[in-house]
């Protein structure tokens, strides 16, 4: 790893583009074209989908998804993350080094869970040279993804410092989302498992522990237990999860379609 950069050919993709569209092969498409730029490059190596699933413009649930999948990736790991409603307005486009890994996509609040890492380093890719679609050098308002953060992507995976990427920016750039009053639901999988984002060692987490008592939609909620198998059967129950979060499942069935859970609503914790 180059300091200040990534670990050359390591680079992962999240969108909320589906995979219907052209749009990821066009960001795929455009990163390889940056990565070709580059005469002693080589062959430029294909990149690791996280996920084209995340719900339409949910800053919310893309930052979730990320920030827990990057944390298994290897330190110099290039992360292009476009969950961007706000394209071609006046939020900025940014790359930065945190947690050892570098992040590229937009400053709306998709980033904002990097903000208070020391060794945080952001920049400002207004004016990243080489940037446009490939072809014609345009780029587009509505498609950064594939004219900004794709070619600059692909330069820190090839081991370029961040520094030459753009003029330093502060922490503030990566923007930050609304802040909520209390644990809420983040992620519903594809089993029907709601996944919260109270974890084991917050105050409410620890309160849980303990004996308090869960309840969201207007259900209390059985837990904790160790596993699916140990639960009650055909009931909802609520467990630590392998994130160390509260999750709320159904053994063999699904919860978010029993209960009507959905990201974003709010867990309500109480004394027991």
């Amino acid at each position: 790893m180059i300091p200040g950069g990534g670990t050359r050919g390591l680079l992962t993709l999240l969108t909320d583009f589906g995979l219907r569209d052209p749009w990821v092969a066009e960001v795929k498409g455009a990163v390889h074209s940056a990565w070709a730029r580059d005469p002693g490059a080589g062959p430029c190596p294909a990149l690791h989908d996280l996920t084209h699933d995340i719900p339409r413009g949910d800053i919310a649930a893309a930052a979730w998804f990320l920030e827990r999948a990057a944390a298994t990736w290897p330190a110099g790991t290039v992360h292009l993350a476009v969950v961007d409603p706000g394209v071609g307005s006046a939020r900025p486009a940014v790359a930065c080094t945190a947690r050892g890994q570098c992040f590229v996509g937009p400053g709306n609040g998709l980033l904002g869970f990097l903000g208070n890492d020391p060794d945080l380093l952001v920049v400002d890719l207004a004016d990243l040279a080489g940037r446009g679609h490939p072809r014609t050098g345009q780029v587009s308002a509505t498609f950064h993804g594939r004219d900004i953060f794709a070619p600059a992507a692909a330069r820190l995976a090839l081991g370029e410092p961040l520094s030459l990427l753009g003029p330093a920016l502060p922490a503030s750039a990566l923007g930050a989302l609304p802040a909520a009053p209390g644990p809420r639901l983040a992620w519903i999988d594809a089993f029907g498992n709601a996944v919260s984002d109270l974890a084991v060692d917050s105050p409410s987490g620890l309160r849980l522990v303990a004996g308090a008592r869960l309840e969201v939609a207007g259900t209390a909620i059985e837990g904790p237990y160790r596993c699916y198998a140990e639960a009650p059967a055909d009931r909802p129950f609520w467990y630590w999860g392998s994130g160390g979060a509260v999750e709320i499942a159904v053994p063999g069935g699904d919860a978010a379609a029993r209960l009507g859970l959905r990201p974003g609503l709010a867990l309500q914790v109480t004394d027991p």
